[in-house]
């Protein structure tokens, strides 16, 4: 793959890869939205948010806020939800399944699932940095990688890649009802981790026809990722220093 600006690529379907992304990063997959808010809103489990904020910044009304945490709660995302008095936490260190990746913010280390993609939706809405560490499952290579709200700041090895699924395939899986950031063996968050390199990628190509790699500095460019920050920025009212 080029490492020239992914978006330049001449392949014909890649226009239509990304807006389909960004349609689904702009919320009509229900849990997109008010669960990386809920993530922005508590620095991923720094300090508890309100749920009179919660429901302010989803505008919804508070039962209904209330009810959305009740389903992340169940779905395990983000993991450790939970509400009382009035009061919306978050604890990474209660998931229960084993960790797939290392993260630190600030002084706190923990552990997490997930697929690969849903770090570039929450990594710049923590502060004041997200350092992420995780193993290539292709090559056992360790990867790190440093983002801070502007940009990613590190990656090593320089060549590592994000896999992206077909967004065609994350609209057939809502459309059956089911829950396209589910960790279960087999789900679709299960089987995106990050690799080593697009080399090292080449068994979830040919297992994911229509998912594209993109080298980690170029993933945080595309534009249903820079979409998702520009709004994501206004809704949580973030800016950079926070």
């Amino acid at each position: 793959m080029s490492k020239t600006n992914v978006e330049s690529d001449n392949n014909a379907s890649l226009p239509l890869f990304l807006a389909g992304h960004s349609r689904i990063n702009t919320g009509e997959v229900e849990y997109m939205t008010p669960s990386f808010a809920l993530i922005g809103l508590t620095n991923f489990g720094e300090r508890p948010v309100s749920l009179t904020r919660l429901a302010e910044v989803l505008r919804l009304p508070v039962s209904e806020a209330k009810a959305l945490v009740w389903v992340f709660r169940k779905l395990g995302w983000p993991p450790g939800t939970r509400v009382e008095h009035g009061l919306v936490t978050v604890n990474p260190e209660l998931d229960t399944l084993a960790p797939r990746r290392q993260l630190q913010i600030g002084d706190r280390r923990f552990g997490v699932t997930g697929c690969a993609p849903d770090v570039f939706l929450y990594a710049p809405l923590v502060r004041p940095s997200l350092q992420l560490e995780e193993t290539c499952p292709a090559t056992g290579t360790p990867i790190r990688v440093v983002f801070t709200p502007r940009g990613v700041e590190t990656v090593d090895p320089s060549d590592a890649v994000l896999p992206v699924p077909d967004p065609q395939v994350i609209d057939q899986i809502v459309d059956m009802g089911a829950d396209c950031n589910t960790n279960e063996p087999g789900g679709l968050c299960s089987q995106t981790p990050l690799y080593s390199s697009a080399e090292a990628a080449h068994g979830w190509l040919a297992d994911h026809p229509g998912g594209r790699v993109f080298q980690v500095r170029e993933a945080w460019d595309l534009s249903f990722y820079r979409d998702w920050r520009d709004r994501m920025s206004v809704l949580l009212d973030l800016d950079e220093t926070r």
